[in-house]
């Protein structure tokens, strides 16, 4: 098994909140619909759609990705699957409490790959999860 985790974000946020709006994906849709979100933001948002309980998106060249909640271990874990991708893969957000409203967020992903796909995927999965702890840190909590 493979796994490349992002690095640690720091979020200003406590651990409640944040756990509370990551567990439950369709709070993201109010953030697409707040007109005091940047529009570089709702830009980057827009095609994404929100259920209680996953997430979907296109990703090139790839097409359609879902993601399905599967686990919750408040306030501290959130695990999704992937149930359109062409090789299983996890999504684990994990988030700790650093005190003084903050957590600390580091994301992984998991999957099973073979040695020529390790060497055609490694980076661009080693880069996407980067960006998706990044993505998730910089989220304005207090908007959803």
């Amino acid at each position: 098994m493979d796994s490349f985790k992002s690095n640690e974000e720091i979020i200003n946020y406590d651990i409640a909140t944040v756990y509370g709006k990551l567990s439950n994906p369709e709070t993201f849709k109010q953030l697409v619909e707040n007109e005091k979100l940047p529009a570089d933001m709702k830009e980057r948002m827009a095609g994404v759609e929100f259920t209680s309980d996953s997430i979907s998106f296109t990703a090139n060249p790839v097409g359609k990705v879902c993601l399905q909640i599967v686990e919750r271990e408040e306030p501290s874990k959130i695990v999704m699957s992937a149930t359109t991708f062409p090789i299983p893969f996890k999504a684990i957000i994990n988030l700790t409490d650093m005190g003084d409203g903050r957590t600390q967020l580091l994301v992984e992903f998991c999957i099973e790959l073979n040695i020529m796909l390790r060497a055609m995927a490694a980076k661009p999965l080693g880069d996407g999860v980067k960006k998706m702890g990044q993505m998730l840190a910089m989220l304005p909590y207090n908007m959803l």
